[in-house]
């Protein structure tokens, strides 16, 4: 997929998640782009590793300060940090790739219907059990809670298990299940 076609789709993505009522951060953009790639198999090529608050993409974080920079999309100062916000410049990309907008729609709208409204400290829990998931798709939620819990102290084995468990369910909600 070419830059700007990626470009188009997290702009719509962004716009959609605010629409839902997301606070338009970045993490909250990082970990729904990579709901879309990996739950949703859309090929937007990010490189996601585990970092401090689940799969981030410095690619991703690298195409935002692009984007910010050639004013497609602004920073928006909170008082608890920051959200993104899509400018007109980065609205007008819509009309440049309607094909690859319809295309991905539909996922768009599962990873913003799912997790669009989801605070930061939520979506990490779920994208982070995510994670351990695809690495191995047969553990139980215990065992994904435990691993969980191994990288990320602050998050209890409890808090864990019930994110495996939402995040299968969400999952399997897709006509291929993972478990």
């Amino acid at each position: 997929m070419e830059r700007l076609q990626k470009a188009t789709l997290m702009s719509e993505m962004l716009n959609r998640m605010i629409d839902k009522g997301s606070w338009g951060g970045e993490t909250h953009l990082q970990k729904c782009a990579f709901f879309l790639q990996e739950m949703r198999n859309v090929p937007t090529g990010y490189l996601f590793q585990l970092y401090m608050y689940g799969p981030y993409s410095f690619d991703l974080s690298d195409e935002l300060v692009r984007l910010r920079g050639v004013g497609m999309i602004s920073r928006i100062p909170r008082n608890n940090g920051s959200s993104l916000k899509v400018s007109e410049l980065g609205q007008s990309l819509r009309k440049h790739f309607p094909i690859t907008l319809d295309k991905y729609s539909d996922d768009i709208d599962f990873v913003t219907d799912n997790f669009g409204d989801l605070n930061a400290s939520e979506l990490g829990k779920l994208a982070t059990a995510y994670h351990f998931i695809l690495q191995d798709k047969d553990s139980s939620d215990e065992e994904i809670a435990k691993k969980i819990n191994d990288v990320k102290s602050h998050i209890l084995i409890s808090e864990g298990m019930e994110a495996a468990k939402m995040v299968r369910k969400i999952a399997n909600s897709i006509r291929t299940p993972i478990a």
